[in-house]
C-alpha cells in the first residue's frame, strides 16, 4: 500500500485520485495493487516509478505526461475514455430528455467534453479505436467524431435559444 504526503498535491488532483468518481481513481487503486510502482508528489503533481524510474505524472489540470510506455499508462488510457464515456451519456439523456435543469447537471460535463475532444488526447483516443488497440468491450461512443461534434453543436444550440 502507498501512502503519500497529499499536503503539497493539487486539490483538483486529490479529487480526480481519491474520490470514488475521479477520473484517475481507479488508476489509484491499480497503483495500490502493484508492488513495482511507488509515487511521490512534486510540484503539486504525483510522479509515479516503477522499479525506480518514472513512468507517469498526474497534474490536477493539466494532461498527464507519459514518461516511457506502462501498463500504468495504458490503463490511464482506458479509465480516461471510460469517465468521458459517462460524462458523453449523461449530457446525451439530459439533452434528449429535455430537462428543464439540464444546464446545471450537464454544464461541468459538457465543459469537460469541449476540452477533451479539442485536445490532443481525443487524437490520441480515437486514433487507438481506429487501430483497435483499445479492448472490443469498451464502451466508446465518445470517441465517435460525429457523436461528440453533435452533442456539443446541440448544446451550443440550445445555449442560443434560450438567450
Amino acid at each position: 500500500m502507498i501512502t503519500i504526503d497529499t499536503i503539497n498535491m493539487c486539490s483538483h488532483l486529490q479529487r480526480k485520485l481519491f474520490e470514488k468518481d475521479g477520473q484517475y481513481h481507479s488508476l489509484w487503486i491499480a497503483i495500490q495493487d502493484d508492488s513495482e510502482l511507488t509515487a511521490v508528489v512534486r510540484s503539486r503533481q504525483l510522479h509515479i516509478y516503477r522499479n525506480g524510474k518514472k513512468v507517469l505524472v498526474l497534474a490536477g489540470e493539466s494532461a498527464p505526461k507519459i514518461i516511457r510506455e506502462d501498463p500504468i499508462c495504458k490503463l490511464l488510457q482506458i479509465e480516461r475514455i471510460k469517465w468521458m464515456e459517462q460524462r458523453f451519456n449523461n449530457a446525451l439523456a439530459a439533452i434528449k430528455d429535455g430537462a428543464t435543469n439540464y444546464q446545471k447537471t450537464i454544464k461541468e460535463d459538457i465543459a469537460e467534453l469541449n476540452k477533451y475532444y479539442s485536445s490532443e488526447l481525443w487524437k490520441q483516443d480515437f486514433a487507438a479505436d481506429e487501430a483497435g488497440i483499445l479492448p472490443p468491450d469498451l464502451k466508446r461512443g465518445v470517441l465517435s467524431e460525429d457523436g461528440i461534434w453533435n452533442l456539443l453543436a446541440d448544446y451550443r444550440d440550445i445555449q442560443k435559444k434560450k438567450q
